[in-house]
């Protein structure tokens, strides 16, 4: 009788065990479907958040007038228009000049976004910088950030001519070390 429940007890143990481990891991590939490019996905979520969507983020029943939508166009006319592309090209090999220092910078244009790479020259030593900026109406904002020595340098500049003006400002560890003027030259 002992060994019948025994025998019991490994069979229930069992027949829980196995569902349990049948279907862990297993990944489930649809192939007609891409994963970038899901329609089912895009239809569910343009109902669910788009200008089709019957609900608000509180939780509201959600009332499209088409005085809502002409706004809601609009916002969306203006944020195209202020993505266009700014009549600069700032991409390239530029020279910074500081105080007693320089920068060597290579920056990437996109749009209005800058980003890039290079090498801070102080005194006899050369020190991997990166660089991120914007560039809008009212001038050009670079951030210039030496990981190694904990520094940040906050350019604002202006075009001039052939070349970059403005001023920057010297953080270290987040706090304000140093200001004086910039000037930035393609290399």
């Amino acid at each position: 009788m002992k060994s019948q429940l025994i025998v019991c007890m490994i069979l229930i143990l069992a027949i829980f065990a196995i569902p349990a481990h049948a279907g862990c891991g297993k990944w489930v590939v649809r192939d007609n479907t891409d994963f970038l490019k899901d329609p089912i996905f895009d239809e569910a979520m343009e109902s669910s958040t788009g200008s089709s969507a019957t609900v608000n983020p509180d939780g509201s029943p959600r009332v499209n007038s088409s005085a809502e939508e002409k706004i809601e166009k609009m916002a969306n006319d203006n944020v195209a228009a202020e993505k266009k592309a700014p009549s600069i090209d700032l991409a390239g090999k530029w020279m910074v000049s500081l105080q007693n220092r320089s920068i060597d910078l290579i920056l990437i244009q996109s749009g209005d976004r800058l980003q890039g790479y290079g090498t801070l020259l102080e005194k006899a030593s050369d020190t991997p910088a990166t660089a991120t900026g914007t560039i809008s109406d009212e001038g050009i904002s670079l951030d210039v950030k030496l990981v190694q020595q904990k520094k940040d340098y906050r350019l604002d500049l202006a075009l001039v001519k052939d070349g970059l003006q403005g001023s920057y400002q010297l953080y270290e560890m987040e706090t304000l070390e140093e200001n004086g003027n910039a000037t930035a030259t393609r290399s």
